[in-house]
């Protein structure tokens, strides 16, 4: 008490007290040691030649001295942090999906219907070209001619044999103008190949990411009726204990009913992603198993005026346009080229075995022929192959006009739809505030459940939003990619697509998409869908990005983590993530 006088006796059996109590916590903390040490030896040893020392860990506890005592006891030895390897689940399914994925993919844009039909339409433009050049060779004809001839010594028949070889001269330009008109046309043709096969990898993609977007609206909408069923079940039980009424119950059912409808016309939608993928792939994925698509940021164009350069540079459409006003203008000139003589060296021998026409000899000589027609023909003929040409300048003007329109348009799509995808992130977000906040009002019994009920639809409707503003966004990209040419090279390294399966960051399960959490509490929402935002695109040469700098995958990957050499801990080592 206060203003009590302390004897000496008083404070020293107080001191001996305090003293004792320290003893005695010390001497448990040192039995304890030693029974966690006793414990973690066989486990230690077991691991010793999987793991590797990367520390000690020192952990002394001193025990207070006694005035009557004798010394402490030792401090024990620390506990010892090892490396363990750590498989990543998941591993197997995923790396298995994008090996059998990226081969579809190289097969599919050599062996794809469309593909094969441009080939083939490439090789027939081959053989017109070796036509074309066969012309300067020599010609050689055989013939033979039979019938009645009327001399004066009487009527008598004949059979004549006439061997021909010619060689044109002069022809005035034809043969080169038409050579010059095969290989613009075989030109065109490979334009023609090249665009289709990145018109098909742009599909195939499309389709791909068509997949994902309708699995994950579709995994939205059914954990959506999931906890509208929680909460109707939580209601229900107070409607029975007649702590509320039935309407809010109602609601509940019917915006249950509607997420499910919800559900499996999002379900039909998937299958006809899904039957459009096989069209391209080949082959029918299991759900969950085809890996994410992201877009290097290498392939991006750093401003308008860049993807506008590049996409009248490298467009296989303009490039077609360019061999077809060439292929023009060399019928041009083959037109005009009728105009003037032609001159062939020509050999011909004819064998009349009864002599009655020809006799025997072999004929040397040169022909000059100069075909004048009607003179109509010809100038018809030649005007026509100048409004053939004037309407394949005015087509390309054409081209070039729509191939700006759609590198404007498809760089203003991607960057409002980055401005998109940030915004329903944003929304996605404080839409879950608002919904955990009726969620926890209403547990408490100061919310109504129509209330929760509308906070859950506002999210599930920002969740499909996301949904399809993170899928629009990459099919932005992609179209992107294929007009400025960085989807597929003229000439791509090896293993060029696999950087479309490379991730740029790390990308939830769902792919970065509308993903859905485990809950076991009722009432929990899906789990949130993360933005996936990008820096602001370089502007790199397409061959900066060869197949040396792409991350070649493994089929297990091996992660290591700090992990104590003994379960000392059990409780610590549940809560915390070595």
């Amino acid at each position: 008490m206060p203003g009590r006088p302390t004897s000496p006796s008083m404070g020293w059996h107080a001191r001996c007290h305090t003293r004792l109590r320290q003893l005695l916590a010390a001497a448990c903390c040192l039995s304890a040691l030693q029974a966690l040490q006793a414990a973690a030896a066989p486990v230690a040893a077991a691991d010793r030649d999987l793991d590797t020392d990367i520390g000690m860990v020192a952990a002394a506890a001193a025990a207070p001295a006694s005035t009557s005592a004798n010394t402490a006891a030792a401090a024990p030895d620390p506990v010892v942090l090892r490396l363990a390897q750590h498989l990543t689940p998941g591993t197997l399914a995923s790396d298995g999906g994008q090996r059998r994925l990226l081969d579809a993919l190289y097969a599919l844009i050599d062996e794809y219907p469309d593909v094969r039909k441009a080939r083939a339409a490439l090789e027939s433009a081959g053989h017109d070209v070796n036509t074309a050049r066969g012309a300067r060779w020599p010609t050689f004809k055989v013939g033979t001619n039979t019938g009645d001839a009327k001399l004066r010594r009487g009527r008598e028949s004949y059979t004549a044999v006439n061997a021909e070889v010619r060689m044109a001269l002069l022809d005035g330009g034809a043969i080169g103008a038409g050579i010059r008109s095969a290989e613009s046309q075989e030109a065109a043709q490979g334009s023609v190949l090249y665009g289709t096969r990145q018109n098909v990898l742009l599909e195939a993609l499309t389709a791909l990411l068509e997949l994902h977007r309708f699995e994950d609206k579709a995994r939205v909408a059914a954990e959506s009726a999931r906890i509208i069923g929680q909460l109707a079940r939580i209601e229900e039980r107070r409607a029975e204990l007649g702590a509320v009424g039935r309407n809010d119950l109602r609601q509940a059912a019917s915006r249950q009913a509607g997420a499910l409808a919800q559900q499996h016309a999002l379900e039909s939608q998937r299958m006809d992603a899904q039957a459009r993928f096989t069209r391209y792939f080949g082959f029918t994925p299991q759900p969950g198993w085809l890996p994410q698509l992201n877009v290097p940021v290498q392939w991006m164009p750093a401003n308008e005026d860049s993807a506008l350069q590049a996409s009248e540079t490298v467009s296989p459409e303009l490039q077609e346009m360019e061999q077809q006003i060439e292929k023009a203008r060399a019928e041009v000139d083959r037109s005009k080229s009728q105009r003037f003589p032609t001159l062939a060296a020509v050999v011909a021998h004819t064998r009349d075995p009864s002599g009655v026409l020809y006799a025997e000899g072999t004929r040397y000589g040169v022909e000059l022929s100069w075909n004048f027609g009607n003179g109509f023909e010809l100038r018809d003929r030649i005007l026509k192959a100048i409004n053939e040409l004037q309407a394949q300048e005015a087509q390309q003007e054409t081209v070039r006009r729509q191939v700006r329109e759609t590198a404007s348009a498809a760089w203003g799509r991607t960057q409002s739809g980055r401005q998109r995808e940030s915004q329903l992130a944003d929304a996605v977000r404080e839409a879950r505030a608002a919904f955990e906040g009726r969620r926890r009002l209403l547990e408490v019994g100061r919310g109504s459940l129509a209330q929760v009920l509308d906070a859950q639809l506002d999210m599930q409707r920002l969740l499909l939003d996301e949904a399809d503003a993170i899928y629009d966004q990459r099919i932005n990209e992609l179209r992107l990619a294929r007009t400025t040419g960085r989807l597929l090279p003229q000439d791509p390294p090896d293993q060029w697509l696999n950087a479309l399966f490379t991730p740029q960051k790390p990308i939830p399960a769902g792919g970065g998409a509308p993903g859905t959490a485990p809950m076991d509490e009722p009432g929990n929402a899906p789990g949130p869908a993360p933005s996936r935002s990008r820096p602001e695109p370089q502007d790199a040469a397409v061959a900066t990005l060869s197949a040396s700098a792409m991350p070649q995958r493994i089929q297990l990957r091996l992660e290591q983590q700090l992990r104590p050499v003994s379960d000392a801990f059990p409780t610590t080592a549940l809560r915390q993530q070595w």
